[in-house]
């Protein structure tokens, strides 16, 4: 017998079959990255990760190290990247104007201090033994300029001070019986302390700073091998970061002391160095922008970056053909094996070219949380990741938009660190650009 439907039955039906197609389309909603488009273009998505992606190292940009929460001193054969050095330039300011050294002060010693905030390398190779010297500045250092990277200042080439010896930046230091935190302390010429003594500049600190601009403390390690030497985070806000000078006089047995201190008005900046000429492949890759295929070379203190490049990109919307980005994620893993003794850095950035020639953040940093971009370090996958849709909406949308981005190590004016990521045609794990889009029209 021949059933027959009520139109209620029917209805139900039509719901029931409603409900299991919507079932069926969001097994697959996880190709649709839901981060961009609105509610109502949640399409079912393609993807691809066969976009051609050109990538090549550059040196990187000079960068602002005026007043930076670190300063960086030391020099360091890196196995991989070659010689890098970091020198400091710094005044010092009185810690209190007027000092009086009493009767017949004379001097006993003047030490300059510099407070350890950590390091990057290997630091006992070589036995911990490095060498710097501190020289005087001959220049004013202005308040209101900006100092980079790559700038510097005429100074005494006779250095008052030299160190030489073993860098411990974990014990305390036994100061006249008293521990201080692990810090370096150069002793400078003692003529230099009665320079100071008999000075009628103390006054004030524009007084000062007009007779003793400054110093400039540099590294003077000599042939260091590979895998030697070590780059020093010294903390500027540290009370142990300062200038003392030992005195006796007259008037009291005890020792006295003056400090002159590194404060909020301090002008100080780092100068950075690098040395490619026994890093074959890294100085191979600057004289050729055609081998960055298998290996790219990224590294702070003012050294690498990589230019990305997406030339096809265009090949998308080709035909009038319109699509929306949901998901664009592009991915860096590490080189494997170069990451043994030296830590890669904790984030990468990517930043674009301005129509000013300046670096600019991506559309994606300005109105995406920094989670959502992403380029921090993961430590078990071994890569950087970021996603960026909306930039990469952005160029298919103007075809003669600039198709490069460029590839940073974040925080580089306070950071020794560098790290090695596989290039696009690397055999092992390549670059990738994974897009997930959905098409309109």
């Amino acid at each position: 017998m021949q059933k027959i439907f009520s139109g209620k039955s029917s209805g139900l039906l039509s719901v029931l079959i409603l409900l299991l197609m919507i079932f069926n389309s969001c097994k697959k909603a996880d190709t649709v990255g839901l981060e961009v488009l609105p509610e109502e273009d949640h399409l079912q998505g393609e993807h691809t990760d066969t976009i051609t992606v050109w990538a090549h190292i550059m040196r990187e940009d000079s960068l602002s190290t005026t007043a930076t929460s670190f300063n960086i001193i030391g020099s360091h054969n890196d196995p991989i990247f070659g010689i890098s050095e970091a020198s400091i330039y710094t005044q010092v300011n009185l810690s209190a104007a007027n000092p009086s050294f009493g009767t017949n002060a004379a001097v006993d010693s003047v030490v300059l201090s510099l407070a350890y905030a950590g390091y990057y390398a290997d630091i006992m190779k070589l036995a911990g033994e490095q060498s710097f010297s501190v020289h005087r500045v001959l220049e004013d250092m202005g308040d209101s300029t900006t100092y980079y990277s790559d700038d510097t200042l005429d100074y005494q080439k006779l250095p008052i001070g030299t160190f030489s010896g073993l860098i411990d930046t974990r014990d305390s230091v036994s100061i006249n019986g008293t521990n201080e935190p692990p810090q370096m302390r150069i002793r400078l010429n003692d003529s230099f302390g009665t320079e100071l003594l008999s000075s009628t500049a103390l006054t004030s600190d524009e007084s000062f700073l007009s007779d003793f601009k400054g110093f400039f403390i540099t590294p003077t390690t000599q042939n260091l091998l590979s895998g030697q030497g070590s780059l020093l985070y010294i903390s500027p806000s540290s009370p142990y970061t300062k200038m003392t000078l030992y005195y006796h006089n007259d008037d009291t047995t005890a020792q006295q002391k003056f400090n002159f201190v590194v404060t909020a008005n301090t002008v100080r900046f780092n100068n950075f160095t690098h040395d490619y000429s026994g890093a074959f492949d890294v100085a191979a890759q600057l004289a050729d922008s055609t081998l960055g295929t298998e290996r790219l070379y990224l590294q702070a203190m003012q050294g690498l970056k990589a230019k990305i490049t997406f030339p096809h990109l265009n090949t998308l919307v080709a035909n009038g053909q319109k699509i929306a980005i949901n998901k664009a994620e592009l991915v860096f893993p590490i080189a494997s094996g170069t990451t043994s003794s030296l830590s890669p850095p904790s984030r990468l950035v990517v930043v674009k070219k301005g129509s000013d020639g300046k670096d600019k953040v991506l559309d994606d940093n300005v109105h995406e949380s920094a989670d959502f971009v992403g380029g921090y370090y993961n430590s078990t996958t071994l890569e950087y990741a970021f996603n960026i849709p909306r930039h990469i909406q952005s160029l298919l949308k103007d075809p003669t938009a600039d198709k490069s981005i460029y590839l940073r190590v974040a925080g580089a004016a306070v950071s020794g660190n560098r790290v090695v990521i596989n290039g696009n045609l690397n055999a092992d794990k390549p670059l990738k650009l994974r897009l997930t889009y959905t098409i309109l029209e």
